[in-house]
């Protein structure tokens, strides 16, 4: 999953203009946390959801479908989208951390995971924390900020609280 990350981060720096190790450095050697979830099938899917919408909270979230059961959904101008699993291929969701380095240039995408009637549902998730020389803040070589810098561990903080409270913690640190 290290590897996959760092692969990643070098196509994200071609693609903001910045050097590969600005963008990798701020991965390397981060907290790395993985999740087995299983949702069981639902005989009233309509009446409860499984996951509710959110947008993740670290840097990169690299999801794995251990199964073929829909659910996963990804908002987009205000509709849900479904994300069908593919055999083998990982979901890249690009967590409000990475958002903040990019200087909003990558957006956290707002999901959600529906229940199935007939089956259940596996994946394996990987979350990477990042941040630069633990500070949560826009990358320098991308210009000017448009969010604040913010210690980590307060960053991960005010993220739970506003989990808690329904709001996107991310949004307090925009500089308007």
């Amino acid at each position: 999953m290290s590897n996959l990350t760092s692969r990643l981060t070098v196509f994200m720096a071609s693609d903001l203009g910045v050097e590969q190790e600005a963008l990798m450095g701020t991965f390397q050697g981060k907290t790395q946390s993985v999740a087995f979830h299983y949702y069981p099938p639902c005989c009233h899917p309509d009446k409860v959801i499984g996951i509710t919408p959110h947008h993740d909270g670290l840097g990169l979230t690299l999801l794995l479908h251990v199964d073929d059961t829909p659910g996963l959904q990804v908002r987009k101008n205000g509709r849900w989208y479904p994300l069908n699993p593919l055999p083998g291929a990982f979901v890249i969701n690009v967590g409000d951390i990475l958002q903040i380095l990019t200087n909003g240039t990558y957006k956290s995408a707002e999901h959600r995971v529906l229940a199935d009637a007939e089956k259940g549902r596996a994946t394996v998730v990987m979350f990477q924390d990042a941040c630069v020389a633990g500070v949560v803040k826009p990358l320098p070589e991308l210009g000017e900020a448009t969010y604040k810098a913010i210690d980590n561990v307060e960053y991960v903080k005010g993220n739970f609280r506003a989990l808690a409270e329904g709001t996107r913690f991310v949004d307090s640190l925009k500089i308007m």
